[in-house]
């Protein structure tokens, strides 16, 4: 017994545009940070990562177990350990993966503007967690560091952008069916 999944036409040339869409501004929003980045970085990359930077020591002092100081404009560190937050790790690509899902779904401005003020702050708190979880797991067990970086880090922002986005889209959804009533 085979099963197969198709959509109707309709809902799949949908489907195709808001991937188009999404593809299309994630590689705007990325191309023009990067393009920033090379050219000098100090109006883009640099002050938002020197922001998440503050934040996360601001944070850590409150709720780490130990000394946390903040070490010029990107790094926290306690003791010998040291986090460097550079690009990658300022999280600023997660926020254009929410952003890109945001801009292409079909929406009003109202909802996009909504969808933006309460789900990217978010993803930027959950970064600044990121940040001290990797600060918390140099100071007490640095042999694990790689891999909660790498692996554990960043799967759960890209898993909370999908989180995020599955909730817009269905907000969004709610919303336009009950003003087209």
């Amino acid at each position: 017994m085979s099963t197969s999944f198709s959509l109707p036409t309709g809902q799949a040339n949908r489907l195709l545009r808001i991937v188009v869409r999404f593809v299309l501004f994630l590689v705007l929003l990325n191309g023009l940070f990067y393009l920033e980045y090379k050219l000098s970085g100090k109006y883009l990359n640099d002050p938002y990562t020197h922001i998440v930077t503050l934040i996360s020591g601001w944070i850590g002092k409150a709720l780490l177990p130990f000394p946390v100081e903040i070490r010029g404009d990107f790094a926290l560190g306690s003791g010998d350990a040291a986090v460097i937050i550079r690009n990658g790790c300022n999280g600023v690509e997660a926020v254009f993966l929410l952003l890109a899902g945001i801009l292409a779904y079909p929406a009003t401005l109202r909802q996009r503007l909504l969808a933006g003020v309460v789900y990217l702050p978010a993803l930027f708190f959950l970064n600044v967690l990121r940040v001290l979880m990797l600060l918390y797991i140099f100071v007490f067990h640095p042999q694990y560091l790689d891999f909660f970086h790498f692996q554990v880090g960043q799967g759960i922002l890209v898993v909370f952008v999908l989180v995020f986005w599955v909730h817009i889209v269905g907000w969004i959804d709610r919303t336009t069916i009950s003003e087209d009533r």
